[in-house]
C-alpha cells in the first residue's frame, strides 16, 4: 500500500494547493502568478535537488531529451488551454470537465494495453465521478454556448492523461525531484508568454506594496515543489487510472476545509456526492488489498 501512501499525501497537497491558489488569483493575475510560484518552485526543487544524492547528476539526461521535451511541451498545451478557456466557460465547466483525465487514463491504458482494470473497479469510476459531479455543483454546469471553452478543457484533460504516460516513462529512468524540476521549468515558459502577452508585468509594481500578496504566491509555490514529486512518486508505484481516482477526492478535501474557513458550507446533495467519493475509494481499496492477498497466497513463496 506504499503507492495508496503517496496518493494520499498528494491529494492533502493538491487540496492545499487549490486553497492557496484561491487566495492568489484575488490579486494576481493568471500568467504572473504561475511566473513567479513558478520561480519559487524551481529554487526549492533545484536546491533539494543538487544538495541531495547525486547532486547535479540527477538532472542528466542520459537519452531521454525527447521525452523530456514532450512531456514540457504538453505541459505547457494543459496550462494554456486551462486558462485560456475560461474566456469561453465558467469555472465550474472546467472543474466538472477536467475529471474526465480519469476516462482518458482508462481509455488509454486499456487501448494500449499499459494497464488492466477489472470490471468491478471499472464498475466503481462512474459512481465516483458522479459523486465529485455532485460535490463541485453540476447544477450550476452551463450547458449553453459554452462549446469552444469546454471543448478546451476536454482537450487538457485528454493531455493530462496521455502526460502521464510520458512522464510515469521517464520517471523508470530518472528520480521524482529531477523529473520535477524540468517539467516545472519547461511549463514555466507558457506563464512567462501569457504574462508578456497581457502586459501583466506592471502589476507586479502593484503587488509589491502588498506583503501578503507575494507571501501567498510564495506558498503556493513552496506547495508546488512538494506535491508534484509526491504525484510522481505516486505515479512510479501505482496504476496511472488508479491514481485519478484518488484524485477525485481532492474536491472532498478541499470543500472539508473551505467549511469551516470560509463559511462554504456544503449542501446536502454535496454530501452525498462526497459520500459516493470516499465510499467508492474505500471500495477500490478493499478490492486491491484482496488482490494483493490473493497473489500472496498464490506467489510460489507463499507455498
Amino acid at each position: 500500500m506504499e503507492g495508496a501512501g503517496f496518493a494520499l499525501l498528494t491529494v492533502l497537497t493538491t487540496a492545499a494547493w487549490t486553497l492557496v491558489l484561491r487566495l492568489v488569483m484575488e490579486t494576481w493575475p493568471v500568467g504572473l502568478a504561475g511566473t513567479v510560484s513558478r520561480i519559487v518552485t524551481l529554487a526549492a526543487l533545484g536546491g533539494w535537488v543538487l544538495s541531495t544524492g547525486r547532486g547535479w547528476r540527477r538532472l542528466r539526461l542520459d537519452g531521454l531529451h525527447a521525452q523530456i521535451a514532450l512531456m514540457g511541451v504538453i505541459s505547457i498545451a494543459i496550462n494554456l488551454l486551462l486558462f485560456a478557456s475560461l474566456k469561453w466557460t465558467t469555472a465550474t465547466n472546467q472543474a466538472l470537465l477536467f475529471r474526465l483525465d480519469l476516462v482518458f487514463a482508462v481509455l488509454i491504458g486499456g487501448l494500449l494495453g499499459l494497464e488492466h482494470i477489472g470490471p468491478g473497479q471499472l464498475m466503481l469510476l462512474p459512481v465516483m465521478l458522479a459523486g465529485m459531479a455532485l460535490v463541485t455543483g453540476i447544477s450550476q454546469f452551463d450547458w449553453h454556448g459554452r462549446l469552444v471553452g469546454d471543448l478546451m478543457v476536454t482537450v487538457s484533460a485528454a493531455c493530462f492523461a496521455a502526460n502521464a504516460f510520458v512522464i510515469r516513462n521517464i520517471l523508470r529512468r530518472m528520480d521524482e525531484e529531477a523529473v520535477a524540476l524540468y517539467n516545472h521549468g519547461i511549463s514555466m515558459l507558457g506563464f512567462v508568454g501569457l504574462a508578456l502577452v497581457a502586459g501583466e508585468l506592471s502589476v507586479a509594481r502593484d503587488s509589491l506594496q502588498r506583503s501578503g500578496a507575494w507571501l501567498w504566491v510564495v506558498v503556493l509555490g513552496s506547495i508546488s515543489a512538494v506535491s508534484l514529486p509526491l504525484y510522481y512518486a505516486a505515479l512510479r508505484r501505482m496504476a496511472i487510472w488508479k491514481l485519478r481516482a484518488w484524485m477525485l477526492t481532492t474536491p472532498v478535501a478541499v470543500a472539508a476545509v473551505e467549511w469551516p474557513l470560509w463559511g462554504n458550507r456544503l449542501s446536502l446533495t454535496q454530501c452525498l456526492g462526497a459520500a459516493m467519493v470516499l465510499g467508492g475509494l474505500a471500495v477500490l481499496i478493499r478490492v486491491e488489498s484482496r488482490t494483493m492477498a490473493r497473489w500472496d497466497e498464490e506467489s510460489p513463496a507463499a507455498s
